[in-house]
């Protein structure tokens, strides 16, 4: 260390500059910026269940669907309503990238055994009859029309290749000029730019998450150039890596999005450590050098040891087959390493460059909490008690634990884009409804076949007996309910010139049926992840059903991905960092007690999470690895900062009171300044974020006091009248 001080000191302006242009470089990386809200984009390219969707939407040359949501105080079959639903299909229909639009309002009627044509003048001219027509006739009015009349939707469907973020503006802005009937969006593209504005309403909260840190803080430094350099690490490294991400080439999704919060958390801990250790050398050593020397002497070997086991944690999450998770571990990785290397060179080089240190006189504060810190230090039962309830309380709530495969478990129960969707799935079925395909080897012969019509019309009314599924509907039940409103009979036409004439009417066949198969379309409501598995059982034994796929069924597959990659993840994590601490710190105990505040951490997350019904998810499942972050490396600064008074000639129990003195304060700061900065999550737009504040809380605080409290139990003892000089 002392070699690297005085590079540093003999390079500082050097240094100083190089950080400068990376900064630079950094910052120009973000007219790249681009957020991805894409839920495939989790599949790696080798997913069969991402692939077998793509390959279902592409065969049929169909996209996702967008639901319109019609509400009204009276019925929307009345004159003046009809009209509206009438002009707002018009509209609709004249979007770019929108191939089929459905409602209850059909596109003809049959009257007197004639078809008409509804237009505008239809409407005017025949009001009542069309109601009726939709109320008695029209099969597919129950697909679009609530029973009371007063609920409808519009259903667009988009091309394969549409520009469905164009769409969905455009879609918004005739929402908004509609004043006659109250308008919302549903639908899984919804969803995306839900998010994609969430996610920048969150960007935009961190500044207030970081004012709220550097205020922490300066609560404990009481000195503002303090707080800025302490900082620098976390600050610096969450724009290089976002420069990592964006010069690479990649976006930000709904997991490397908060990849600067990672970085920022582990960030100010480095930087926090060296400045306390710099202001507690500054009494004593004069010469800058000297003291540049000390402080890395003291803080250099544990924030080394803290970034390279933290990097190995969440290096490990690069065996995962999640996309996103993978990128998330290889770039907070990178993060904690940027951080690591500020800390240590480029914040002593600033402070070898300032004339005058900042007067540091008062430390009461510092000195009352480190003498909270002794005293509960010294409660052996009580410790023991504490942490082995919290460990008990874990293990009793961990089993219970349930993983989630909503596709709104992103927003909070009282979003309006969650209502909207109740709204929907209570009337119709899920706004996402699923696509499946029936095996048929001739289906333009097929259709002309009534008994094999009624096998696969026999197929799907099974499939409705299944739980969670409120409809399937394929071409067949098309011409057995066109059938229906010609010859007043329940019943699929036996007629195959009646058919062909009826497929000649329909508005792109192809949607429907391909060269080997026939496609479904599925609603589903309360569909959960015991009905998903029902489904797959029953397609796994239907000979008759060939695939059925969807975003509830890939949100399911990514779920049970991420849950299944966390206890690998975790396991190897573990592995990882027990060596990285066998290795620095050359004691087996000193690796096996560093990883209690880690494991005891994650007890205590995965227990909150089990008792607030919170659930695991994406977003819960991914914070675990702060747990990794955080454990680790408050536990190395807690063990090295006992070694390094060792190594002073102190007893064991005079070692560890001098090393809850000297870093209970710098580990108690970071704990509480990322707890309360990170509180502005509370305010985000998205669920997963409150969950993701509330997680951070008790990962934080569990872990710095796991790290002063419970390894301190291990190492000290009662001195013989002499100190002890050799190591445990």
């Amino acid at each position: 260390m002392e070699k690297l001080a005085g590079f540093i000191h003999s390079h500082s302006r050097l240094i100083i500059v190089m950080v400068i242009l990376l900064n630079l470089v950094a910052l120009a990386s973000f007219y790249r910026f681009s957020l991805d809200t894409d839920f495939l984009s989790f599949f790696s390219g080798g997913n069969p269940e991402a692939q077998e969707f793509d390959q279902l939407k592409e065969k049929y040359d169909t996209g996702d669907t967008i639901s319109i949501l019609i509400e009204d105080d009276s019925s929307l079959l009345d004159a003046e309503n009809l009209r509206n639903v009438f002009g707002l299909k018009q509209e609709i229909s004249g979007i770019e990238g929108v191939s089929l639009v459905q409602s209850f309002l059909p596109s003809e009627v049959l009257t007197g055994g004639d078809q008409i044509t509804v237009d505008e003048q239809f409407i005017d001219q025949n009001p009542d009859s069309l109601s009726d027509f939709i109320q008695n006739q029209y099969f597919l009015a129950d697909h679009f029309l609530s029973p009371d009349e007063r609920v409808g939707i519009i259903v667009a469907t988009l091309e394969v290749d549409a520009d469905a973020g164009k769409v969905v503006d455009l879609l918004k802005d005739i929402k908004d000029s509609q004043e006659a009937l109250d308008l919302s969006l549903t639908g899984d593209e919804v969803i995306k730019d839900t998010l994609w504005h969430s996610l920048l309403k969150v960007l935009l909260l961190l500044p207030c998450a970081v004012l709220l840190i550097l205020l922490v803080f300066f609560a404990i430094l009481r000195n503002i150039k303090y707080v800025i350099l302490s900082f620098i690490p976390a600050a610096f490294a969450a724009l290089w890596t976002f420069g990592a991400i964006f010069w690479s080439g990649k976006e930000l999704d709904m997991v490397t999005v908060i990849s600067p919060i990672f970085i920022i958390v582990i960030g100010c801990a480095f930087g926090l450590h060296y400045i306390s250790h710099f202001i507690e050398n500054s009494h004593r050593y004069s010469d800058r050098r000297e003291l540049i020397s000390q402080t890395l002497q003291m803080a250099g070997v544990p924030i080394a040891i803290a970034a390279l086991t933290t990097m190995a944690g969440f290096t490990s999450l690069t065996w995962t087959d999640l996309d996103p998770l993978r990128d998330m571990g290889i770039f907070v990785a990178v993060g904690v390493g940027f951080a690591g290397i500020i800390s240590l060179i480029f914040v002593p080089a600033v402070l070898c460059r300032v004339k005058k240190l900042p007067s540091t006189s008062s430390r009461a504060k510092t000195s009352r909490l480190s003498k909270i810190v002794l005293a509960a230090s010294r409660q052996r039962a009580m410790i023991i008690g504490v942490f082995l309830a919290i460990v008990i309380a874990g293990a009793v709530f961990i089993p219970q634990i349930g993983v989630i495969s909503d596709q709104l478990m992103f927003f909070k129960d009282d979003s309006e884009i969650r209502q909207n969707f109740t709204v929907v799935e209570e009337n119709f079925g899920d706004a996402s409804p699923l696509i499946g395909e029936i095996v048929c080897e001739s289906p333009e012969t097929a259709l002309s076949d009534s008994e094999y019509a009624a096998e696969v019309l026999s197929i799907e009314r099974e499939m409705e007996n299944l739980p969670g599924i409120k409809s399937v509907f394929s071409i067949f039940d098309m011409l057995q309910g066109v059938n229906r409103m010609m010859t007043g009979t329940d019943a699929y036409p036996e007629n195959p010139q009646m058919v062909l004439a009826m497929l000649g009417q329909a508005t792109d066949p192809g949607m429907w049926i391909s060269g080997d198969g026939v496609r479904v379309t599925i609603k589903t409501q309360d569909f959960e992840s015991d009905e998903m598995d029902e489904l797959e059982a029953f397609v796994d034994d239907e000979p008759g059903v060939r695939a059925v796929s969807g975003m509830p069924l890939l949100l399911d597959e990514m779920n049970t991905m991420m849950v299944r990659t966390q206890v690998q993840s975790l396991g190897l994590a573990f592995a990882l960092i027990f060596i990285m601490l066998l290795i620095t710190l050359r004691k087996f105990r000193g690796a096996l007690v560093g990883l209690l505040p880690v494991g005891i951490t994650i007890v205590a997350v995965l227990g909150m999470l089990s008792i607030t019904n919170f659930n695991l998810n994406i977003m819960t499942a991914t914070l675990s690895a702060i747990c990794v972050g955080a454990g680790v490396d408050y536990s190395v600064h807690v063990i090295s900062g006992i070694h390094y008074f060792r190594k002073q000639g102190q007893g064991r129990r005079e070692a560890v009171d001098s090393m809850i003195s000297s870093v209970s304060m710098p580990i108690l700061g970071d704990a509480l300044g990322i707890t309360i900065g990170l509180s502005v999550l509370f305010f985000s737009p998205l669920k997963l974020h409150m969950q993701a504040a509330t997680i951070m809380w008790v990962a934080m605080i569990v872990a710095a006091a796991a790290a002063l409290l419970v390894i301190p139990l291990f190492y000290a003892g009662r001195d013989r009248g002499q100190k002890e000089h050799e190591e445990d």
